[in-house]
């Protein structure tokens, strides 16, 4: 039977497909809306559906199936940057000449935390990207800084980027 977990690596297969032949460098994908109620059961552990379970109310039972949901989706994740940098691209590959962002809007489900987000940023942008690196920045620092970086490592430099105060420190190489 087809599923949610089928549809996510179709998606991923395409995207990678489209970058491998340079089809488009430009890509968006979301898992599934931030109220969707998808079913998880196809983990093991899991009987409800990511916006259930992020809604835990500190329950100890949702908070476990909680981290399985989030783990498997950061899992998708190393799975298209391992498709990625199988990809052979000149003397390099696919994955160190591409910037691939995974996040949440949301720290925490339960409260609608907007704050401390959880940001991975894979590839290293064709060598702009100091990659390697965990980075921690002060309290509210404006996600769309990581934007303006980032337009800058694409070759697209901006000033400044809906309520960005300049470019992360330590994101270019």
């Amino acid at each position: 039977e087809y599923g949610h977990a089928d549809h996510v690596r179709l998606m991923l297969d395409v995207i990678a497909l489209a970058f491998q032949s340079d089809t488009t460098r430009i890509s968006t994908f979301m898992f599934g809306n931030a109220v969707s109620e998808v079913s998880f059961r196809f983990l093991e552990g899991v009987s409800a559906g990511h916006h259930d379970v992020s809604h835990h109310q500190k329950d100890e039972d949702k908070l476990r199936q909680y981290e399985i949901i989030s783990r498997w989706h950061v899992q998708q994740f190393g799975y298209l940057l391992s498709k990625l940098r199988s990809m052979k691209e000149g003397d390099s590959n696919v994955l160190a000449n591409s910037m691939i962002l995974f996040g949440s809007a949301l720290s925490d489900g339960d409260a609608h935390d907007p704050h401390k987000l959880p940001i991975l940023l894979g590839g290293r942008g064709g060598g702009r990207i100091a990659s390697g690196q965990h980075l921690i920045y002060p309290v509210d620092s404006p996600l769309s800084n990581l934007s303006v970086s980032m337009l800058d490592a694409f070759g697209t430099p901006v000033p400044r980027f809906a309520d960005s105060t300049g470019q992360l420190a330590g994101v270019l190489a």
